[in-house]
């Protein structure tokens, strides 16, 4: 079964922690990829101004944790709504500061093995063609219900 958009928000909240709940919005959904926007709010801006822009920088942990989130959802995607996605690997390179506006990641899947699957998602500031990060991930998968590991008496 083909998940929609509205299905992401509510996998974000049915197997996310409230701490990890910004408001995300599914914009597309495919069998191997999935737009999603995380609305701007203030807080999300740090103190410290970067160069000579006047304005302070988006905080790396909430666009680390977009990657994260559009990554974990495209595995639901991919593989649908039972699927138990555990991240095993994250690298994210940032290209360029985030503006004040809500972020955009267009998360794929990249390879989908036995046990582990690889993504990519490249994330953007709402307008810009250019994006502001790159994050490459792996993650650990099973089905939910289903013992991968039994235990032999």
């Amino acid at each position: 079964m083909n998940l929609s958009c509205e299905d992401l928000g509510d996998i974000v909240v049915e197997k996310l922690p409230p701490v990890d709940h910004n408001g995300e919005i599914g914009e597309s959904v495919s069998k191997s990829s999935i737009r999603l926007r995380m609305p701007f709010r203030p807080e999300y801006i740090g103190q410290d101004i970067w160069q000579h822009s006047g304005h302070g920088v988006f905080s790396g942990p909430k666009v680390m944790g977009l990657a994260d989130t559009s990554m974990y959802l495209c595995m639901h995607a991919a593989l649908g709504r039972d699927v138990v996605a555990v991240l095993s690997n994250l690298i994210i390179t940032f290209l360029k500061p985030a503006l004040a506006k809500d972020l955009i990641a267009e998360a794929k899947v990249i390879r989908v093995g036995r046990r582990l699957a690889y993504l990519e998602t490249y994330l953007y500031s709402d307008g810009s063609d250019e994006p502001i990060a790159h994050a490459t991930s792996s993650f650990a998968y099973r089905f939910a219900g289903k013992d991968t590991n039994p235990v032999h008496n």
